[in-house]
């Protein structure tokens, strides 16, 4: 795919509504703007000046992925992934001049959003990010926020082992597996969303937006480069702190929080994952197979499409 096939003008967006702001970017939605084959509400993110350049055709190439996908899986894709659907350009029409102010991206459901309390008493509703699986339940219930159950904290793991799996097959790092960048909901069945699609990248291929480590996830190899090893070793940080609410687990206290929790096939598998060899880490797919196995818990909702 040409950089141009993907882009759209700045001007042809119509009217921008600000939604929010990030490190990296603004977030206005567009209330007048739609894409063929996309039925849901669309969102601009523009990126900060101070993000640099970021190369057109490299983002295309992240368009295309998706895009290259049949349609039953684009549609499955597109309901836990907010991936870039377009690139907006400054100066589009004057090609060697073109600058990428941002992208478009879909509108992240309303499900997976909360109402969270604040110091002036008057709740705010904000992304359900996954820093609340990992917050002791008892401050959970303190501040009327709803608790996740042991099994609704597994099925969430389940998903998100399924989706990182889903994205390795296609050869695609997603690299900032966080608390922050993984959304989740608990109704009307446990799932996942993950956000920040943009900063992906091709096995083999330079990222096109910079996107470091989460500092409480960083990889225990030192400057260890985010790949598909380092997305394995997020993971299995990731599920071992949502299942083990409460601690701010470590890489290494992982095994020693999980007592209990897992068994031996599921301590052996976090071992691995949390180690400081990026070969041992077991696949996202090995992950799924043994959360879907029931072990240690039992997942009330309906099993997952393979």
């Amino acid at each position: 795919m040409r950089w141009q096939d993907a882009a759209v003008a700045r001007q042809q967006l119509g009217r921008v509504e600000p939604l929010g702001r990030g490190g990296q970017a603004r977030i206005y939605r567009l209330p007048d703007f739609d894409l063929p084959g996309v039925a849901v509400p669309l969102v601009y993110k523009e990126y900060h000046s101070a993000l640099g350049r970021v190369p057109p055709q490299g983002m295309a190439n992240i368009i295309a992925l998706r895009l290259a996908l049949p349609a039953e899986q684009r549609l499955w894709f597109d309901t836990h992934l907010t991936w870039p659907l377009r690139i907006v350009v400054d100066n589009g029409d004057v090609p060697a001049r073109a600058r990428v102010a941002g992208v478009v991206m879909r509108l992240i459901p309303d499900a997976f959003f909360q109402l969270f309390p604040t110091p002036a008493g008057r709740p705010e509703r904000q992304p359900n990010e996954a820093r609340s699986l990992f917050v002791d339940p008892a401050r959970l219930r303190s501040i009327g926020l709803p608790l996740p159950s042991r099994a609704q904290r597994w099925w969430l793991c389940l998903r998100l082992a399924y989706l990182v799996a889903f994205l390795h097959n296609q050869g695609i790092v997603f690299g900032d597996i966080s608390a922050r960048n993984v959304l989740y909901r608990l109704w009307p069945t446990p799932d996942v969303l993950l956000v920040d699609c943009d900063a992906v990248r091709k096995v083999g291929n330079a990222p096109v937006v910079d996107q470091g480590h989460t500092p409480d996830f960083f990889p225990p190899a030192a400057h260890e480069p985010q790949s598909i090893s380092s997305d394995l070793f997020k993971l299995g940080l990731f599920i071992v702190r949502a299942l083990v609410p409460g601690r701010m687990v470590t890489a290494d206290d992982a095994v020693a929080a999980a007592d209990g929790v897992l068994d031996r096939t599921g301590v052996d598998l976090l071992r691995a994952s949390v180690s400081g060899d990026p070969q041992a880490r077991p696949a996202a797919l090995v992950w799924y197979r043994y959360l879907r196995s029931g072990a240690g818990s039992h997942p009330t909702t309906a099993p997952l499409e393979d």
